[in-house]
């Protein structure tokens, strides 16, 4: 695309692709614990892959075929409402990094999943 100025194209979004040892039980630590919705595939374990979305995320999963090094890369999640995110979550979930609120106006908090990945939330500053 570098060599064609002509072209337009917006990106709009990105899913990160999470490597898992069990699809199923990932996706359902999601639901749980962070109210995702899901499709799996196959239909019936063993699942090979999942589709987790909530508003506008969407996460994806494949099953690894070894173990992921730890610690894991993740994904950023911009939310709005993060205080009760974090207050409705917090006790639940693995913490690494309590919520905090940067010199920006940015509130962010990172988490653990079930399979080492960290997970940072973080809402921006309304700028009206």
């Amino acid at each position: 695309m570098a060599n064609k100025p002509d072209v337009v194209v917006d990106f709009t979004a990105v899913a990160p692709l999470l490597l898992v040892q069990d699809v199923g039980a990932t996706a359902a630590w999601y639901a749980q614990r962070l109210g995702f919705k899901s499709d799996v595939f196959p239909s019936h374990p063993p699942h090979s892959h999942a589709i987790l979305w909530k508003d506008d995320v969407r996460i994806l999963l494949r099953v690894a075929d070894k173990p992921v090094p730890q610690p894991a890369p993740g994904a950023m999640i911009n939310v709005r409402g993060i205080v009760g995110l974090y207050d409705a979550i917090h006790e639940h979930v693995p913490i690494s990094s309590r919520l905090t609120r940067h010199s920006d106006g940015t509130w962010q908090f990172e988490m653990r999943d079930p399979n080492g990945y960290t997970l940072v939330f973080m809402e921006e500053p309304d700028i009206a």
